[in-house]
Parts: C-alpha cells; structure tokens; sequence
C-alpha cells in the first residue's frame, strides 16, 4: 500500500468516525426529502414554480450535502491540520503533504457520490420516483458541481488565518448560495436581475443541471461551463494562495 492509498484509508477512518459529518451526507438528505417529499409520494407530474418540480427536492438536496461537504468539512478539517502544524510536520517526512490534501478530497468525494447513490435510491423507493433519467448529463453535472464547490471550498481554506475563520467563511457563504438556489424562494418569483445572477451561481447552477439531467433533459451547457469556469478558477486560485502553516 503506497502512501497516498494510506492515507485516505486513515482520513476516511476519521471522517467515518465523526457523526455530524455522517448526518450531512446521509441523514439530512433524507430527512428534506421524506418531510418535503412524502406529500408528493408517487406523483407523476409537478405544478407550476420551481418547488412544485419533482425533480428539485432531490436536486437540491445532492447539492446540499455536496456543498457542506466543501463548505462545512472540508475547510474546516484542512484549517485545523494547518494549525496543528500536521502539514508542515508532513514535509519533514518523506511523505508530500500536498497528499494529505489529495487524501482529503478523495475522501469528501467518495462521501458525496455515497449520498448521491443514498438519495438517488431513496427518491425511488421513498418516494416513488423515477431514478436519474439522463444518467451521463446527471453524471456530467454532479461531477461539475463537486468540482464547483470544492474548489470554492479548497480556497476558503487556502485564504482563511484559522481554523475557527474557515468554520465561519464557509456557513456564511453556504447559506446565502442556498438561498440564490431556491432554497426558500423559488426564482420565478425573484426579480429578473437577481434570479439571472442565481441561474449561474454554484449552488444555483448545480440544482439546475442536476434537476434536468434527473428529468432525462440536457442541462444548459452555460450553467455546466459556469461551473467548470468555477472551479478552474477556484483551484487555480487555491494552489496560489494556500499556505502549509
């Protein structure tokens, strides 16, 4: 076993073992689904607005659990390791501590596609609804908002002084990306300027794709080049200003 395959075997461990993380990717799906979700059980078709599509709660729900992953977890974790010195201590060793961050992402991506495939499962037999229709554009689009936000998140860590600063950087941007996805106010009935704005943010665009990959449609290709934009950028910007202490 190679350094790398070592350490994500040991960060998956201590991801494993801390439950709010757990309940992010897997119970609070869920729990907004059956309590928003079960009222619609077994419909077929959805009324008018945003919230009344039966393929935005399971959307919306994928991006929430992908965005505290990136939002919540994963500056948290890396701003705590930074000031515990366990990155500048790995670079004393023959170990790259560039691969802890490797082992990081690894981890938090392989929780997020485990909740997907939870949520995807629990919409079809919870609720009665039919799986991913388009499956390579829900694919497609996934993997674009994970690459989104991650790097949004990567760069909170790389940005923030501490880690009690990450913990704070990442909620106050979460919250109000939750709120331009829909969240709270569909965005029909946003106005004209703030809604365009919302089309293409992360969590916006991300509810978006997925939404109409899930319904078996194409996503809009410049809501899916907003979010490889972003993501580009975010990284690009990370590996700039991320500081090992």
């Amino acid at each position: 076993m190679n350094a790398l395959s070592k350490l994500i075997a040991v960060e998956a461990k201590l991801f494993l073992r801390e439950p709010v993380s757990l309940f992010f990717v897997f119970a609070l799906p869920l729990g907004l689904m059956l309590v928003f979700g079960l009222p619609q059980r077994g419909a077929t078709e959805g009324g008018a607005g945003q919230h009344a599509e039966l393929t935005f709660l399971p959307s919306l729900a994928l991006a929430l659990t992908i965005g505290m992953l990136a939002l919540f977890t994963l500056p948290m974790v890396l701003g705590i390791y930074r000031e515990r010195r366990v990155l500048r201590r790995l670079a004393t060793t023959p170990v790259n501590p560039g691969l802890l961050l490797v082992a990081q992402v690894v981890v938090n991506l392989a929780m997020g596609v485990a909740g997907a495939v939870v949520t995807a499962i629990g919409v079809r037999f919870l609720l009665e609804q039919p799986a991913p229709a388009n499956v390579p554009a829900f694919v497609l689009a996934f993997l674009l908002g994970v690459a989104c936000l991650f790097a949004i998140g990567l760069l909170i860590a790389a940005l923030a002084p501490s880690a009690r600063a990450a913990q704070s950087i990442g909620p106050a941007l979460f919250f109000p990306l939750l709120f331009l996805a829909g969240a709270w106010l569909p965005r029909d009935q946003m106005p004209a300027w703030l809604a365009r704005i919302a089309d293409y943010s992360p969590l916006g665009a991300t509810v978006d794709t997925i939404a109409a990959a899930w319904a078996g449609d194409t996503p809009a290709w410049p809501q899916l080049l907003a979010l490889a934009v972003t993501a580009v950028l975010g990284s690009v910007l990370a590996t700039r200003f991320f500081r090992w202490e």
